[in-house]
């Protein structure tokens, strides 16, 4: 996937990319606190944006994400989690 605009999203560090089994794309756009899921055609269909803050005292207030990924319901890493 490729954003159109070549930079209609950008993040210079901790971000990443999952590709899902119904072929989309999870994006992380970690700098920006960003995280949306993109179809093959390039139609955003889920984005969630942080709304927690934390003070960096070289950059001041921002909503990182490191990275994110996107778990099945049946999936063994969240079985029998409350």
């Amino acid at each position: 996937y490729a954003g159109s605009p070549r930079l209609s999203f950008y993040s210079p560090h901790i971000s990443g990319m999952q590709r899902l089994a119904n072929g989309n794309t999870l994006i992380c756009e970690g700098g920006k606190g960003c995280i949306f899921e993109v179809t093959p055609e390039g139609e955003v269909v889920w984005e969630y944006v942080s709304d927690t803050w934390t003070h960096n005292p070289a950059q001041g207030d921002v909503n990182w994400i490191f990275r994110a990924y996107r778990y099945a319901a049946d999936s063994p890493q969240i079985q029998n989690r409350v």
